[in-house]
């Protein structure tokens, strides 16, 4: 459609199942390609704002130029909690009557001097660490029923099931509710947010996936690929859906770190629609996945081979989509960028000099595409003896990183047997250790990317404040206001 609107075809890759294959082979026709940075939705960490910006690209039409195929998109601020309404009991269910269908509001205040206003109170104790706010404010609470009895039930409805303190919130909840007087009992319901898309022109497979995280380095060999393997498996244990893609079509790494029992990419004949192959729970994509290794074809052909790849995979519904980037900053990194909406970026390095001056390439791509990069990882940073750190590759790649670049967090990986013999095993050191050293940091990368894009993502909420004083309508009638 966009193409129509400038006045130009714009056509697209076409992926085609070759006859005779032993799996699913892919084989890709294109025009020349002719690629630029275009600019995207544009992200700040800090404030966790996202302004409307079209992502397009335009140039004229003829024989030797190839438009980067995909939609126009324009990004728009995502909100933690949308305006909700279901139908309820008590006090409340005028209110969510009157505000519609569909899921409940969130519950932000309730008459002066109620049992509600008292739980509502409670619950104000409870400070969300990314925020600084109560989880009251947060638009966290909702489905508040209180009986005659002192029996309190509600819903803590939460950005991500990965939020990695859902157990913390649970329990100071329950404390703090329990100790009113004339509490008896608290039930807490645990959600999230269901998996939402903001942007109604994105892809049809990609419509299902809520975050879009980048892995990546620019430079070869710096253990980007174990970083993105790991942190896939670390989110999903944490409770998200997750799915990984290998966008690396020269070298692809996934076929080797792990070891699905259905090792091909399977294709829908009629739709054309490609069903990730799973391992763990976690859906996996990569071109060492579709029968032919690795591919030999110059770089316009590998753009449109990863366009096709990411947009007619049925990814479904996930939470987070991790992008295992290959080095550089060339076509696929620009074709990625341009296709996908990506949410945020991790940066993997290692501490020499060498490095930051490749990473920082890399940084920099990612400062002109607007997306934020939300951690650093410094592998082989260290190793230790006898309780002394031995660092052979010097040090200060990864702070210098962060310090220069405003990023706000910084994970040092040691050197260890047991991280690299997994990856060539085929099973991931977080599920083979899960509670050891390596597997630790991992989780503390996981986190704070869950807490980082939960940052980017919050927005204007809706929410339901009640008030049965009979301000509106007959004496009695609750006045509702979202």
């Amino acid at each position: 459609r966009l193409a129509a609107l400038q006045g130009h075809s714009s056509p697209s890759p076409h992926v085609h199942a070759l006859p005779g294959a032993p799996a699913m082979a892919l084989s890709v026709s294109v025009p020349c390609v002719a690629t630029t940075s275009t600019p995207r939705g544009r992200h700040d960490h800090r404030h966790g704002t996202r302004a409307a910006h079209l992502a397009h690209h335009r140039s004229g039409a003829s024989s030797t130029t190839f438009h980067l195929p995909g939609p126009g998109r324009l990004s728009y601020p995502r909100s933690r909690a949308g305006i909700h309404t279901a139908a309820r009991r008590g006090p409340f269910a005028a209110a969510a009557a009157a505000a519609g269908s569909g899921p409940s509001p969130s519950i932000t205040s309730a008459p002066e001097g109620s049992r509600e206003a008292d739980v509502l109170g409670a619950l104000k104790n409870v400070i969300d660490p990314d925020f600084g706010t109560d989880i009251v404010s947060c638009g966290f609470i909702k489905d508040l029923r209180v009986t005659a009895g002192g029996d309190v039930t509600f819903t803590l409805e939460l950005t991500t099931p990965a939020c990695p303190v859902k157990e913390e919130f649970d329990r100071l909840s329950r404390s703090f509710v329990g100790a009113l007087d004339w509490c008896s009992s608290v039930n807490v319901n645990m959600t999230a947010q269901p998996v939402t898309n903001d942007m109604p022109d994105t892809v049809e497979g990609l419509r299902g996936v809520r975050h879009v995280i980048a892995v990546s380095s620019c430079k070869g060999g710096v253990g980007k690929s174990t970083t993105s393997v790991n942190l896939a498996y670390t989110l999903a244990m944490m409770g998200a859906k997750v799915g990984i893609f290998d966008a690396d079509v020269y070298g692809p790494s996934l076929p080797t770190m792990v070891s699905p029992e259905v090792a091909v990419l399977q294709m829908d004949k009629d739709t054309g629609a490609i069903t990730p192959t799973d391992y763990e729970g976690v859906g996996i994509v990569s071109f060492g996945f579709a029968g032919q290794g690795s591919a030999i074809m110059r770089g316009p052909m590998v753009s449109g081979l990863i366009n096709q790849m990411i947009t007619t995979t049925n990814w479904g519904d996930l939470d987070y989509l991790i992008l295992d980037m290959p080095p550089g900053t060339g076509d696929i990194q620009l074709t990625l960028c341009q296709v996908v909406s990506i949410t945020a970026a991790v940066v993997v390095t290692t501490p020499q000099k060498l490095a930051f001056i490749d990473v920082e390439k890399g940084v920099r791509m990612f400062s002109k595409l607007q997306v934020p990069c939300v951690a650093v990882v410094e592998n082989m940073s260290y190793f230790e003896v006898d309780g002394v750190k031995h660092k052979p590759f010097g040090e200060g790649s990864g702070a210098r990183i962060c310090e220069e670049y405003g990023i706000p967090n910084l994970f040092q990986m040691p050197i260890v047997p047991e991280l690299s013999a997994c990856g060539d095993n085929g099973r991931p050191l977080v599920l083979v250790d899960p509670t050891g050293e390596v597997s630790s940091i991992y989780g503390a990368i996981g986190a704070k990317v869950v807490q980082e894009v939960a940052k980017l993502s919050a927005g204007p909420r809706g929410s339901l404040a009640v008030d049965a004083t009979g301000e509106a309508g007959g004496a009695g009638a609750p006045r509702w206001q979202l």
